[in-house]
This record gives C-alpha cells, structure tokens and sequence, in this order.
C-alpha cells in the first residue's frame, strides 16, 4: 500500500486551489507559515510543495517577495 507523502498532498490542494482559480496567475500564495499552519505540517514541508509547483512551471518564488503563481495547470486530473 502507497502513502501520498504529505508534501505531495500540498502540491495537490494548492494546485487544486490554482486550477479552480482560487489563486489566479499572478497572485501571491500565502506565506510558507501561514500555509503550514493551514495544513498542520512544519514550513520545511511547505517548501517542499512548492519547490515541486515550481519543478511544473507552476509557481515561481521571489526571494524577499513570496511565491506566486506562474500558470494554471493544463492537463489537471479533475
């Protein structure tokens, strides 16, 4: 039996989040605190999901800025 690592998890809700235009091209994410709080986990897991956003073209950080979203998915498993 696989377990989705929790990371992965968090790539999913947020990617879900752009994909249903919560967050829309553009817009800042909340910050990596206020995302691990949301989701119970530490920031380091946060990162984590991000960086793998960013890895699709997803997302793009700015350092000093925040993370903002880059695109919407294309080919989103609805």
């Amino acid at each position: 039996m696989s377990r989705t690592p929790v990371w992965k998890s968090i790539a999913i809700a947020l990617t879900e989040d752009i994909a249903q235009a919560r967050y829309s091209t553009g817009d800042k994410l909340p910050p990596e605190a206020q995302l691990a709080s949301k989701f119970g986990v530490n920031r380091h897991t946060v990162r984590r999901a991000l960086a793998d956003m960013a890895e699709q073209g997803l997302v793009h950080a700015r350092r000093g800025s925040g993370v903002f979203v880059a695109a919407k998915p294309t080919d989103y498993p609805i």
